[in-house]
């Protein structure tokens, strides 16, 4: 576990040197006027699973087994979690950060399941060079355990955890519905409680080194001398000095915590959410123009595809119609390259979807006569199973 305690604390540290700004903007989660504790589920979740881990401490057998399991479900459901470990890798990169982890579409408007939200992550991820984090939940995660716990599906022994009514896990290449309680499932409650402590200690004690006020440079939107606001009990907010003028007298604008009311509130500030949207989704599509190829996990890049294609904009369009066809190419290229017949009929599920999308969004920027030809050529050369 300690490289991927390693990336993670250079996650945090990498992200504060690129942009302290942007950091504390992480840090504080503005989502809205409120209390601390009650405009993130951060907190909730740091006291519950302290208190489920007491509570692993003092019990043994099946007792420990089900509180262990309990730990380890709760600790991969965090949302807010998932934002700050995707900012964090977004600041590094050169990006701003987001109190979201996806684009909220048609397709997305539920809440994600476990395996959603770490498929956003993947690419991001792999990107930010924090590669020990993606093990670290491939590894460690497996969503049927969690499914046949919350849903009651499961049976012990005071060896064994079976799972009833749930696809089999992979062990050792063997897909199994049960696995061993003591070399199997504790380990990895082990490496969630040590991820757990590590990813709270860095979150809190970068919220508690700001003990005094310190200035920085930073862009909201534009770029600003930004005052971040320290004091005893770590960070109080943001403050931009003369910022903004009404009756001809300036006031400063920022996010701060207001004593008084006992809530974060931001201050003389218009937030026009269908900027931060442009902002955000155009420092994706660059992201992905600067990219070789998507590496790990496409998940995040389609749901960039859908919001673009929800929005119309005829600049972003174009931009996602040349990205499909960039990805679509490479993956067509290695399909032709690719010796192993087995193999080769694998190919066309995964390249037929980039050429498609491109039509579907952009067919004004497309050549379709050529693209249509060679997705005809796909079709009838390999034997390509429904997908």
């Amino acid at each position: 576990m300690q490289d991927v305690i390693n990336d993670l604390t250079s996650l945090f540290e990498e992200a504060k040197q690129k942009s302290e700004f942007d950091f504390v903007l992480i840090l504080i989660n503005y989502k809205g006027m409120g209390t601390k504790k009650l405009t993130t589920n951060l907190h909730e979740w740091f006291e519950a699973i302290e208190f489920y881990k007491q509570l692993y401490t003092i019990h043994s057998d099946k007792e420990k087994t089900r509180v262990g399991t309990l730990i380890y479900s709760t600790f991969f459901e965090n949302s807010d979690f998932y934002n700050i470990i995707g900012s964090l890798c977004k600041i590094k990169l050169g990006q701003k950060g987001s109190s979201y982890l996806f684009w909220k579409t048609k397709k997305y408007e539920r809440l994600l399941g476990i395996g959603e939200k770490q498929d956003f992550l993947v690419e991001l991820l792999d990107d930010a060079g924090k590669r020990n984090i993606i093990a670290f939940f491939n590894d460690n995660h497996h969503k049927e355990i969690r499914n046949t716990y919350f849903h009651s599906a499961y049976s012990l022994s005071d060896e064994d955890y079976k799972m009833h009514d749930s696809e089999t896990i992979s062990i050792g290449g063997v897909g199994r519905s049960w696995f061993n309680i003591d070399t199997f499932l504790n380990p990895k409650i082990d490496n969630v409680i040590i991820f757990f402590d590590t990813f709270k200690k860095l979150y809190l004690d970068s919220f508690d080194s700001y003990i005094v006020d310190k200035e920085v440079t930073g862009f909201f939107p534009n770029e600003s001398k930004i005052t971040i606001l320290g004091s005893d009990e770590g960070l109080k907010g943001f403050r931009i000095k003369n910022a903004v003028q009404f009756y001809g007298e300036w006031h400063d604008s920022g996010i701060w915590y207001e004593e008084e009311h006992d809530i974060w509130a931001g201050n003389n500030i218009n937030v026009y959410f269908q900027n931060v949207e442009t902002i955000e989704i155009r420092e994706q599509i660059t992201r992905y123009e600067n990219k070789a190829d998507i590496n790990k996990n496409d998940s995040e890049f389609y749901n960039l595809i859908d919001k673009i294609k929800e929005r119309q904009q005829p600049f972003e369009l174009q931009k996602a119609t040349h990205l499909l066809l960039k990805f679509g190419s490479i993956r067509d290229k290695k399909m032709s390259e690719e010796e192993n017949q087995f193999k080769k009929q694998s190919y066309p599920k995964v390249v037929l979807p980039y050429y498609q999308k491109a039509i579907e969004i952009g067919p004004q920027f497309v050549d379709i006569p050529t693209l249509t030809k060679r997705i005809a050529e796909i079709e009838n050369n390999y034997k390509q199973q429904p997908y």
